[in-house]
């Protein structure tokens, strides 16, 4: 009776459950046409009729030689009529000096337009020399429409009736905004020369609009063209202006020089194409033929060391460990005692191999932090894959890093709680969590804090404000260290535990040759792991450098996973021929080993930015290059972080796992 009353309420559990599912199908059914599509914030299309306002932006005047930006209206330019708007920014946008204002000038959607007044310079002594130093340190003014970035065109599309399009793919611009002025020869002599009128050529489509029973533009892209032409006569400006934007290859008129009175104009082009909106950003982001080539150049090269290092790995070393267990197996219950007759010196070790480190406090407090950035990072780069960081949510990426640091302390607290209690001697538990919350995130606000100083002092718009900065404490003090302590609480709670306990006696570590030693075992390391990905490190270097896009998130994640499981292989093979040797002081040498990859990625690096700045600029400001040395410092500290937390959670599983299967003497 029992097991058919069971059976009976098994059919009732399941029709009733079939019935929910049916009310539940039918309600979005019937929801379905009422719903219409979502899109991420800041990526929602918008449609234009012919006359609508369409506003555009101006954001910061920015070089690729001194990378010190300033305020578009801080500069003795055009002076808005009015207050400017500022456009909403988010963290990473303040942080990366990256906010847009509303332009001194206005655009009509579908309307075409040619030298049209935008303002007159100011023509004081200051204004002028400011101008002129602008110039010659090779300033842009960015400009967004619609969302969309004005991408620099050198040609013109007028010339030898190419059409826009054509003139695009040919060229294929990559440069953001368009140069305040340039530096010609005239009569013998370095002159500056102001471009004084700028082209917005704006791709648009056609798409039906249900709402205003027609067809409404959206806009595709945005292409700005310069030229100069004297603007110093009042009677003659216009004229000049037309010939010059007529025939911007011919110098059919005198350039504007810096030193005279500026007056500045635009034009505006409405061109149809029929591009989608949906692959707006494509022309953008996607990397040209020698990019992909190298890319994936890279990654072949990556995988085999990868093979090489696992055929060590598995072949080598694991079998060598599992003939260390056959011959202790054999020698098993002889009198003799299987330390001497088995010849496996590793297993010498198993009294003293799980010893407390010298200098625990740091190592758990470096550990908790690497572990901490990696969580952060496979939580970033998630959400990348999946599409979460458009292009047109600016400073996105930034803004989650930050806050995802802060909210996962609780990773760091618990990887470096984990460590720290498992040697129950240590009694500074509390000191452990300040010191995980506090000293490398401390030593990067410091560096950071040094270059805002700087950049305050230069008058730049880089310089982050105060109330950021107090949002960034809140985001310390307030969330990471609170995090820190309940991560903590977790990890005391389940420290890692070890198979075999110490001998109150230590082991006296024999002498090692010079090629085991931790300099030649971590330069060996670090070069091979930099190795592994020195292609991409070079070109973000570049793209950040140059102030390009940098949206290569497939091949970061495939270098990235390579680059963790190099770290696990080699530091694997370094333990083992530590404990070979008869030493057991692996711990930091677990950690020291891969962190070594971020030294060398470093330092090449550093000589990669001299050689392109050396090729490109002339006269780098010393206060450039530190500043930028500065931020690869930070980036690389992270990396190192990384690498070693990697490396030393895989040590430990490695020596627990072979020690546990073995009896101590």
């Amino acid at each position: 009776m029992s097991g058919g009353r069971a059976m009976s309420g098994g059919r009732v559990a399941v029709r009733d459950a079939s019935l929910c599912l049916a009310v539940a199908v039918t309600v979005v059914a019937a929801l379905a046409p009422a719903c219409e599509g979502f899109y991420l914030p800041g990526v929602a299309p918008q449609d234009f009729s012919r006359g609508d306002e369409v506003q555009p932006r101006v954001g910061r005047v920015s070089s690729a030689k001194t990378h010190i930006p300033f305020d578009y209206y801080e500069l003795p330019l055009c002076d808005p009529a009015g207050k400017p708007k500022d456009a909403p920014a988010n963290l990473g946008e303040i942080l990366s000096a990256d906010r847009y204002h509303s332009a001194p000038f206005q655009l009509a959607a579908l309307v075409n337009e040619t030298c049209r007044t935008m303002c007159d310079f100011p023509h004081t002594q200051k204004a002028v020399r400011l101008r002129s130093a602008l110039i010659m340190d090779a300033y842009d003014v960015r400009i967004r429409i619609d969302n969309m970035p004005a991408m620099y065109l050198e040609a013109k599309p007028t010339r030898n009736e190419v059409t826009l399009e054509t003139e695009i793919r040919l060229e294929a611009p990559k440069e953001i905004g368009y140069p305040l002025g340039s530096i010609r020869i005239i009569e013998g002599k370095r002159t500056m020369v102001v471009h004084n009128h700028i082209t917005l050529w704006i791709q648009y489509h056609m798409v039906d609009s249900p709402q205003a029973r027609g067809k409404k533009a959206r806009i595709i892209s945005v292409y700005v063209t310069t030229t100069t032409y004297d603007s110093s006569d009042p009677s003659t400006w216009q004229e000049n202006c037309k010939q010059a934007s007529s025939s911007p290859f011919q110098n059919v008129v005198a350039p504007q020089l810096a030193s005279k009175p500026t007056r500045m104009s635009y034009s505006v082009r409405w061109v149809e194409t029929s591009n989608r909106w949906a692959t707006r950003w494509d022309s953008i982001l996607q990397m040209d033929s020698y990019e992909h080539e190298t890319n994936w150049s890279s990654l072949i090269n990556t995988i085999l060391l990868l093979l090489l290092l696992g055929f060590l790995v598995a072949v080598i070393i694991l079998r060598a460990v599992k003939n260390d267990f056959a011959a202790l197996r054999e020698f098993e219950g002889d009198d003799m005692g299987a330390e001497d007759a088995s010849n496996v010196v590793w297993k010498k070790l198993a009294r003293d191999v799980f010893r407390q480190p010298r200098r625990l406090f740091l190592l758990s407090v470096l550990y908790g932090n690497g572990a901490q950035l990696l969580a952060m990072l496979g939580m970033q780069m998630f959400f990348a894959l999946l599409g979460f960081y458009s292009p047109s949510n600016r400073g996105s990426f930034l803004t989650y890093s930050l806050i995802g640091y802060a909210f996962l302390a609780v990773v760091g607290g618990r990887a470096a709680s984990r460590l720290y209690g498992c040697f129950p001697d240590e009694m500074n538990r509390r000191k452990l969590v300040v010191a995980t919350a506090t000293l490398i995130p401390g030593t990067v606000f410091g560096a950071f804090f040094l270059i805002d100083l700087v950049l305050w002092a230069k008058g730049s718009s880089g310089a982050t404000p105060f109330l950021t900065l107090l949002f960034i404490m809140f985001l310390w003090f307030g969330v990471t260290l609170p995090l820190t302590f309940l991560g903590s609480y977790l990890g005391f709670k389940k420290p890692y535990e070890f198979p075999i306990k110490p001998a109150r006696i230590p082991r006296l570590v024999p002498q090692k040759t010079c090629f085991m030693s931790l300099p030649v075992l971590a330069t060996f390391a670090g070069l091979t792991l930099y190795s592994m990905m020195f292609i991409q490190v070079f070109q973000v270097v570049q793209k950040v450098w140059l102030h390009q896009f940098v949206y290569m998130f497939g091949f970061l994640f495939l270098s990235g996973t390579f680059f963790l499981v190099g770290c696990i292989e080699i530091t694997i093979i370094a333990v083992y021929l530590t404990l070979s040797y008869e030493d057991y002081h692996w711990w930091w040498r677990a950690f020291l080993v891969p962190f070594s990859s971020g030294i060398f990625m470093f330092l090449g690096t550093i000589i990669y930015q001299a050689m392109l700045t050396n090729e490109l600029f002339d006269n780098v400001q010393f206060v450039t290059v530190w500043m930028m040395s500065s931020y690869l410092g930070m980036s690389c500290l992270a990396v190192s972080l990384i690498a070693g937390a990697v490396g030393l959670w895989s040590s430990i599983w490695f020596t627990t796992v072979i020690y546990s299967r073995c009896k101590p003497d």
